[in-house]
């Protein structure tokens, strides 16, 4: 799972060394609409909703161990708070919305 960003072995670490309930929570993320959220909020310019749906959307990750997703969302909500950085934050999305839809197009193949 690597391959994907996930780092497998850390995430069952983060559910107590429990495969089974890692993996259910894993495949509920492609039930999440929290990207759904964002990419509407970033498709509207309301970028104070992008901010939250991104920063919820970087806890998931996170907690998951989707460690590629994860770290290019830790840059973005920095972009996105305050909105001090909003060109870069809208220049960089591509890249978070690219690596999300790999990351669901994969994970629905497994």
């Amino acid at each position: 799972m690597l391959t994907i960003g996930i780092d497998y072995n850390e995430g069952v670490k983060r559910f107590s060394g429990n495969a089974a309930i890692y993996e259910k929570f894993l495949f509920k993320f492609l039930d999440d609409m929290t990207f759904e959220e964002l990419d509407e909020a970033m498709q509207n310019h309301d970028y104070g909703t992008a901010f939250f749906a991104a920063h919820t959307l970087k806890g998931v990750t996170g907690n998951l161990s989707m460690n590629r997703l994860y770290q290019e969302l830790v840059a973005f909500v920095e972009m996105l708070r305050n909105s001090t950085d909003l060109e870069s934050a809208i220049a960089y999305y591509p890249k978070i919305k690219k690596t999300h839809l790999d990351l669901v197009s994969q994970l629905k193949s497994m």
